[in-house]
């Protein structure tokens, strides 16, 4: 947090709309959150037994609207100080909306599977290396491509009545704006598996073989491109905000990276909350880089001249979340198992309990749990799941480094590393390198208003690090441990994915 700032420093108000709350803050020109501001608000995305995840987007729109409205009261007249708002959205979610801007569809989150049968009728249709290659993305149910093929095939009638496929931040802008034509970020488009990352424009090959075109998709917006002069009725809701710059939003992901410090190559931003990813951004203005994904792996952007490549697993935290719920886990379940080396327990879980995406981004991924016996406890359980999802890491950092051979920093953020050191230990072991944990616990947020900064030339990236709260060293005869382990975990993923 900052100290109390003057009555004219500029500031950059923050809205970070992640999948299960949205948190509103403010933050000076160093990077630091002003204090008694932060404001969030909870909400639960709809699962169907189907597997799918969505939510109504204007009742999503309502929890944001009242974010905003919780810390702008709680701003007071720091409020007036508001430079600028920058705003971060989770990548690769949609809705489709009317030629009035009405959702027709509900807003479909990344981990809706239900167009896992769409997707394998396009790779087996489609040249799925190239797609990769172009887009970054590989043919999946998390993207655009395939979720739109399954929307078309089982709602053909809500289908046809859509005229725009659309993220949920600009269905935000259009609604506070009051305008239908709203462009998409190349942040927000790059994650979507429908754009070419060599030209930063829609890929019209693969949208042609759709049967889509460009018209049924936002314009992609410049890099810096912003909307002031909010309508009345917005306006008067929040007259502090009323006339300020709103810079177009940008991925979560790409956000976290920014907020986290790590922007050059030769930093890797690892991420465990709800989901867990690897990733590496670099300058390509600075840094002579400009590497396809390679297979298991995908490619975003900041923008233009800033991409990211890494890798993305569904099951993080909630694994250990899934585990004291069923497992009925006592509450001091991490201090009894600190002592304890890895793999003592005897088993091998495979962490696929939301479905996989890096590496192998199977269609019918479920979890497994092998080597159980009699005298097997929740504890030995919990502790192979939170191993499974460290070596995770560990094949990922593997992956990247060949990318990236000047990454000697691993900086970790994330809720669920955050509450957990023994888990951030075995990240440093499984990976064999030390894991530098950031002070800085809202790196999304943080990301965003740094972004809308610079955007407005208040700033100029890359800001300087933030500190690492505790470094975790890996223990030598551990790592070793991990490395046999993992080779079981291949071998087993092999047999049974």
């Amino acid at each position: 947090m900052c100290p109390p700032t003057g009555g004219s420093d500029p500031l950059a108000l923050s809205i970070d709309v992640g999948t299960s709350s949205a948190r509103v803050m403010l933050w000076d020109l160093q990077g630091r959150a002003v204090e008694n501001v932060h404001a969030q608000v909870a909400y639960r995305m709809k699962m169907t037994s189907e597997g799918g995840v969505e939510m109504d987007m204007e009742e999503l729109a309502t929890y944001v609207e009242r974010c905003l409205d919780a810390a702008l009261s709680n701003a007071g007249e720091k409020a007036q100080q508001v430079a600028v708002v920058g705003v971060s959205t989770f990548w690769h979610s949609c809705l489709g909306v009317d030629a009035r801007g009405r959702p027709v569809t509900p807003l479909y989150n990344w981990a809706d599977m239900r167009a896992a049968a769409a997707a394998h009728r396009l790779r087996e249709q489609l040249d799925a290396q190239s797609i990769h290659a172009r887009t970054g993305c590989p043919l999946h149910p998390s993207y655009y491509p395939a979720r739109l093929a399954w929307l078309r095939e089982s709602f053909p009638d809500t289908f046809s009545k859509v005229a725009q496929w659309i993220s949920p931040g600009e269905f935000l802008y259009r609604r506070w704006f009051g305008r239908g034509d709203v462009p998409i970020s190349i942040s927000m488009a790059s994650a979507t598996g429908l754009f070419n990352q060599k030209r930063c424009v829609w890929d019209e090959e693969l949208l042609n073989q759709l049967g889509l075109s460009v018209k049924h998709f936002a314009s992609i917006a410049a890099d810096g491109e912003r909307l002031e002069g909010l309508p009345s009725t917005y306006a008067a809701r929040w007259p502090a905000l009323a006339n300020k710059p709103f810079c177009l939003p940008y991925g979560d992901g790409a956000c976290s990276n920014v907020g986290s410090g790590c922007m050059d190559s030769t930093r890797m931003a690892l991420n465990l909350g709800t989901s867990g990813a690897l990733r590496v951004l670099w300058d390509i203005r600075q840094e002579a880089l400009d590497p396809d994904p390679p297979a298991g792996l995908w490619r975003y952007r900041v923008d233009r001249y800033r991409p990211l490549i890494g890798a993305a697993f569904s099951d993080g935290g909630l694994v250990y979340d899934w585990m004291q719920r069923t497992l009925r886990l006592p509450e001091n379940a991490e201090n009894l198992l600190l002592e304890r080396a890895p793999g003592d327990h005897g088993l091998l879980f495979l962490p696929f309990l939301a479905g996989e995406r890096s590496f192998g981004w199977s269609l019918s991924a479920k979890a497994s749990l092998l080597g159980l016996q009699l005298d097997t406890t929740p504890l030995d359980i919990l502790a192979a799941g939170m191993e499974a999802v460290a070596m995770q890491f560990a094949e990922a950092v593997e992956r990247l480094s060949p990318l990236f051979p000047k990454a000697s920093h691993i900086v970790a953020s994330g809720g669920a590393l955050g509450r957990s050191p023994l888990w951030a230990q075995m990240m440093a072991d499984a990976i064999g390198r030390p894991i530098g944990l950031s002070k800085e616990a809202e790196a999304s947020s943080r990301g965003a208003a740094l972004l809308a900064l610079e955007t407005i030339k208040l700033l100029q990236l890359p800001h300087p690090t933030v500190p690492v709260e505790r470094t975790f060293e890996p223990r030598a005869a551990y790592h070793e441990t991990f490395l046999r382990m993992r080779a079981r975990m291949r071998a087993a993923r092999e047999q049974l994915l």
